[in-house]
């Protein structure tokens, strides 16, 4: 057996077991191992899951969504349905309305320096 191989949903995993793993296999009882108490394999599980995640459907950054939301407050708009799932729908709005945001934060800044002069 060099290849492992395993389904979790509509994801195979597959790994190939070196030379020295297949030796040391061959010198082993059986044995039930709990992946929960390998350190760091939750983590890297749940990365190859995001990563298998067609990008349309892969949910915004957090930084992304506080930025949709600091638009939407700052220019006063509804925020869309779906802005907090799925990242399409947060870019796109980010983008629809960058342009106004930035010309609205540089009025202020312009108001705000001839006030402080």
């Amino acid at each position: 057996m060099n290849i492992i191989e395993f389904k979790l949903g509509k994801i195979t995993y597959h790994f190939t077991v070196s030379e020295q793993q297949q030796a040391l296999l061959s010198l082993t009882d059986e044995t039930r191992i709990d992946l929960t108490t390998w350190r760091g394999f939750s983590e890297a599980l749940e990365t190859s899951i995001i990563k298998a995640i067609p990008e349309a459907l892969t949910p915004p950054s957090a930084q992304e969504i506080k930025h949709a939301q600091t638009i939407a407050h700052e220019l006063n708009l509804l925020l869309p349905e779906d802005y907090t799932k799925r990242v399409i729908v947060c870019r796109q709005f980010i983008q629809q309305h960058l342009l106004d945001h930035q010309r609205l934060l540089s009025m202020f800044n312009n108001v705000k320096g001839k006030l402080l002069k």
